[in-house]
């Protein structure tokens, strides 16, 4: 699991991915605190409802990102020079595509059952479109610049706010809504912190429109972005369709509450998938630079990586099955021991998740992200296919399984195009 780059640049990639866990941790940490507030608050119908709110927004969160911070990130580390009238259009078109995402998911809730209290949280909840995708454009500046130190207190920062707001919800006995809405308020001071640190950067938006820009970043990347859509939706609709869907009557739980008991262990999941994510979001420049340097230079260091990734997925993965019932006590208290076995499921799987992400932005790396849609196309038609037919059998169980097993296809079909695009890329060279 040893990860030996060298000198400067393995510094430099360990205290970024440091500092991105630490932020990740802190706002974890408050997330957690979030939860165990509103769960004793609200119960677990409101803890459902609150989820929902949640799932909805999260839902759409790669489809304003769209793959264009990859793009971006790739084409700045080669010329800096790029960064101010990057950054001013890129802000100009997530603004404009979340809030038309907003105005067309709102319209689109009032078709499904739920109540109007419900549906009216989820249109508010969905202005985290924005807050998320103006932040992460931020992203791309530090990441290049390897500075997720100034991203990790803009988050925490955040973070610290949505907190204070959630207690103040609880203390005051007001609709789990607004509970939920403090994520919002949180984001906001995020990218308002984040843009004061590129400032300081010497990175000021231009936000002089350039239709080429638009046109290269959009086409440039939709392979990707059309990849995100596959992968969230796989990874997310199964909260949705758990809200919806006929459930077995065995479990004793209404929709809703079957809602919460998998969220909450999915909420869990996805703290223990951040060391990949952020891992990668230090490594991704170096594998370009090194990709420029040669083969032999790349191969090497792709290899330390996926050590590194498969011994921290098991670890991680074990630890997950060991605590699980212990986390979910604390967490959740008694009403959430169905999580528990939820919990063991996507800890069992976890170390799936840590290799298909390396080997999916190597894919990037070589140039052959158009292979990345078609992978993710048929993870996503298997599990919305399972989810329809195993779901309403045995509920939140079912929707554990098929997330694992999705994640298995996509890693079989990562490991066959990334040889390919190695092949291709080298042959030409």
């Amino acid at each position: 699991m040893k990860l030996n780059l060298k000198s400067n640049t393995a510094t430099k990639i360990a205290s970024n991915t440091v500092y991105q866990i630490f932020g990740k941790l802190i706002s974890m940490s408050i997330t957690m605190l979030a939860v165990v507030i509103i769960t004793r608050s609200y119960g677990r119908e409101g803890y459902g409802a609150f989820s929902l709110m949640q799932s909805w927004p999260a839902l759409f969160f790669v489809i304003v990102d769209f793959g264009i911070n990859a793009i971006a990130a790739r084409d700045i580390t080669e010329d800096w020079s790029k960064a101010a009238k990057y950054l001013g259009n890129i802000l100009i078109i997530r603004f404009l595509f979340s809030l038309f995402l907003i105005l067309i998911i709102s319209f689109s809730i009032s078709f499904f059952p739920y109540t109007s209290d419900l549906r009216n949280g989820i249109r508010l909840g969905l202005f985290l479109l924005i807050t998320q995708s103006l932040f992460s454009t931020t992203n791309i500046f530090f990441q290049v610049k390897l500075r997720y130190d100034y991203s990790t207190i803009a988050y925490v920062g955040g973070y610290i706010l949505i907190l204070v707001l959630v207690l103040i919800s609880s203390y005051f006995k007001l609709p789990v809504t607004w509970a939920n809405f403090s994520y919002v308020i949180g984001g906001l001071l995020t990218f308002i912190l984040s843009m004061s640190y590129l400032a300081k950067m010497g990175i000021k938006p231009d936000f002089s429109l350039d239709k080429k820009i638009w046109k290269y970043l959009i086409l440039s990347a939709l392979p990707i972005g059309i990849m995100f859509l596959f992968s969230q939706m796989s990874f997310k609709e199964d909260a949705l369709m758990l809200s919806f869907l006929k459930l077995p009557k065995s479990y004793g739980l209404n929709n809703t509450e079957s809602v919460a008991v998998y969220a909450l262990p999915y909420k869990v999941f996805e703290v223990m998938l951040v060391v990949p994510t952020f891992f990668m979001n230090s490594v991704y420049p170096v594998l370009v630079g090194h990709m420029v340097e040669g083969e032999q230079k790349l191969k090497k260091t792709f290899a330390r990586v996926m050590y590194f990734l498969t011994g921290s997925g098991l670890i991680i993965g074990l630890l997950g099955v060991v605590f699980s019932s212990l986390s979910m006590k604390i967490l959740g208290g008694e009403e959430f021991v169905q999580s528990v076995g939820v919990l063991n499921i996507l800890s069992g799987g976890l170390f799936i998740f840590y290799l298909t992400s390396p080997i999916s932005w190597l894919i990037v790396t070589l140039g052959y992200q158009k292979y990345l849609p078609w992978i993710y196309f048929v993870s996503f038609s298997f599990n919305i296919i399972m989810n329809f037919i195993f779901i309403p059998k045995y509920s939140f169980y079912g929707a554990s399984w098929i997330t694992v097993l999705s994640e298995f296809i996509v890693l079989i079909l990562l490991i066959i195009f990334a040889r390919k695009s190695w092949r291709l890329k080298y042959a030409r060279s």
